[in-house]
């Protein structure tokens, strides 16, 4: 007997209902690895779905490989010859050359894809076959409907690819590698061909409109990307190194351009280049400067109101200057602010100190211990073996003063600290949502401190304070901060601050004030916070029921915080704290089954008893 033949309902009929369909498959974020298996099993279950299902499957291409994968099995992988094959996948070879059959299956594939990332470090290609496609027979684009390119090959023997994949459909460049200048020994270096190229793009794709260019191209120390980016008139995002004085006038009278992410020249030529309405349609900035002065000049010259500053110093801001940056923003409408010192440029290490007398050790970067009084605030995160100091040295009672910066010295006129004074220009931004701060001093705020800055910031959703630095002495900031922040600031989502625990003693019996809780935030930064062991279950109690859906605690993660003293004692604590908080959410998740079903049966037996009677 023949089954019954089912109709497909004439809603699946509609091509842009399956193109919706199709789509919410591809932004998957949870079943990421079921996203490619999803949209082939549509294209083989109607014909309705087969073209747009598959047209999806194809859009965003992660690498050459799949392409090729489809041709024939005659396909040979190599180990690369620089890695052993168990450290590294095997590269993707061609025996031959592609028959006109293949060539013309490869391009009915390529002619779907839209979004393209050329290489996949899990399926690397060899150099050949990027050459090979380089040169199909026909003078036809072979990816025609290309909407973005992602460069990620620092081979430069490759580069030259870019261009069969460029066309006036290109919206997007980005090309992400390292270039090393040539005369260097490494293999990627950049000659004049790749540079060329590279100069041609604007040519070849002039309806760009988002790019992204690598940081370091220099010809003659010479900013390099600057006539690339002049060349281009539609762009609306760049992200970028160092422009030179051309590049930052002409970008800054560009009225499309909306986001822009680049280095400040170090010379202060380009300043009186600027208009003084600069940059008036961009909205959002990223800026690297090489010190505060730099930054704050060019501030000063920019135009419009952005809503977006994030900025980034290669050296710490002179002591007491930190206000002084904020107070120059202080005519925008800001929403997300963060200042944060380039950890790769600025390395801890000890500092020199020469004491009046001569030391009896032959270590310069070693002070007596009078030097450092006991009761100084950072006294107890001295130690020599921080840094690996000879024993000999220790036992001649020597001491260390690490740094990245002469704010580390015990002296009192030198020390310095970042206090509610330096943030307090912030709190003309009664819009801001996000703010995240790490420079290269200590934090000393208090309770009172922190519940003045947030009671501007009635939006807030994202802070951090010191996050990789760390707070570096005892903060003030306790359980009584943190229930205010959290009842002000009720959109938190992500917190890096340091947590006073001094005076938890015991689980108290009343939940603590009056039920404020916060069910957005999942991971909690305490950055160099200390608990003592006999109180981790008390502080992990206080945190499961302010924060209900915590799953993580991050402290003492960084690789500064981790060479103190005791850093992985601490860390050790908080992940016992964060287990216990975890066990402390499974059991009440356990009570409120329980509690359902016990209501549950409680109700069933009610209405049996109003049944019977």
């Amino acid at each position: 007997m023949d089954l019954p033949c089912r109709r497909m309902h004439r809603l699946f009929l509609i091509q842009e209902l399956i193109a919706l369909i199709c789509e919410h498959v591809q932004n998957d974020n949870i079943n990421v690895g079921a996203r490619g298996k999803t949209l082939a099993s549509l294209a083989r279950t109607s014909k309705n779905f087969h073209d747009v299902a598959i047209n999806a499957l194809w859009s965003n291409l992660n690498g050459l490989a799949p392409l090729l994968n489809m041709l024939a099995s005659d396909l040979t992988y190599t180990p690369q010859a620089s890695l052993p094959g168990w450290m590294h996948p095997r590269t993707l070879v061609l025996p031959r050359p592609l028959k006109k059959a293949e060539w013309d299956k490869l391009r009915s594939r390529a002619r779907r894809v839209k979004h393209l990332r050329v290489t996949d470090p899990s399926q690397p290609v060899h150099v050949s076959v990027i050459r090979t496609l380089s040169n199909p027979p026909t003078t036809s684009p072979l990816f025609p409907n290309l909407r973005s390119i992602f460069w990620n090959d620092d081979r430069p023997e490759t580069f030259s690819f870019i261009r069969m994949l460029s066309g006036p459909r290109v919206t997007s460049v980005s090309i992400n590698i390292e270039i090393h200048p040539t005369g260097n020994s490494i293999d990627n270096r950049w000659d004049t061909t790749e540079l060329s190229i590279l100069t041609s793009l604007p040519y070849i794709c002039p309806n760009v409109t988002q790019v992204s260019l690598p940081t370091n191209t220099f010809v003659n120390g010479v900013p390099f990307i600057s006539e690339v980016l002049c060349a281009w008139s539609k762009l609306k995002d760049i992200n970028c190194g160092a422009l030179d004085a051309t590049a930052l006038v002409h970008l800054a009278e560009q009225p499309t351009l909306r986001k822009l992410a680049f280095t400040l020249p170090n010379s202060r030529a380009w300043l009186d280049s600027l208009p003084s309405w600069a940059f008036s349609s961009v909205r959002d900035f990223q800026i690297q400067a090489a010190n505060l002065s730099s930054l704050v000049a060019f501030i000063d010259r920019i135009g419009g109101s952005p809503a977006s500053m994030q900025m980034q110093l290669s050296s710490n801001p002179p002591p007491g200057t930190v206000s002084s940056i904020f107070t120059a923003l202080g005519r925008f409408q800001l929403q997300d602010v963060s200042l944060r010192l380039d950890n790769r440029s600025h390395p801890p290490g000890p500092v020199v100190v020469t004491p009046n007398a001569p030391t009896p050790f032959p270590f310069p970067y070693l002070v007596h211990p009078n030097l450092i009084h006991p009761g100084h605030p950072l006294a107890p995160y001295y130690h020599p073996q921080m840094f690996g100091i000879p024993p000999q040295a220790i036992a001649n009672g020597a001491h260390i003063v690490p740094q990245p910066t002469a704010t580390h010295l015990p002296s009192s006129s030198t020390f310095h600290t970042l206090t509610s004074r330096d943030l307090a220009p912030l709190t003309f931004f009664d819009s801001l949502g996000r703010i995240d701060i790490n420079v290269d001093y200590a934090i000393s705020l208090n309770d009172d401190d922190l519940k003045s800055l947030v009671t501007s910031w009635p939006h807030l959703y994202y802070f951090s304070l010191n996050n990789v630095s760390g707070w570096r002495i005892k903060s003030g900031v306790t359980h009584i901060g943190l229930l205010a922040m959290l009842e002000l600031c009720p959109d938190l989502q992500t917190l890096y601050i340091a947590l006073n625990t001094d005076a938890f003693r015991e689980v108290p019996s009343d939940r603590p004030g009056e039920g404020v809780e916060n069910r957005s935030l999942q991971t909690l930064g305490l950055i160099d916070s200390t608990v003592d062991s006999g109180k981790t279950v008390v502080v992990a109690a206080f945190l499961s029921d302010i924060f209900p859906n915590l799953t993580d605690i991050a402290a003492w993660d960084s690789a500064t915080m981790s060479q103190r003293p005791n850093a992985v004692v601490y860390s050790e604590r908080w992940k016992h704290v964060c287990e216990i908080v975890q066990g402390i959410k499974k059991v009440r998740q356990q009570e409120r089954r329980w509690q359902q079903l016990d209501e549950g049966q409680r109700l069933g037996h009610s209405e049996g008893l109003y049944l019977q009677n």
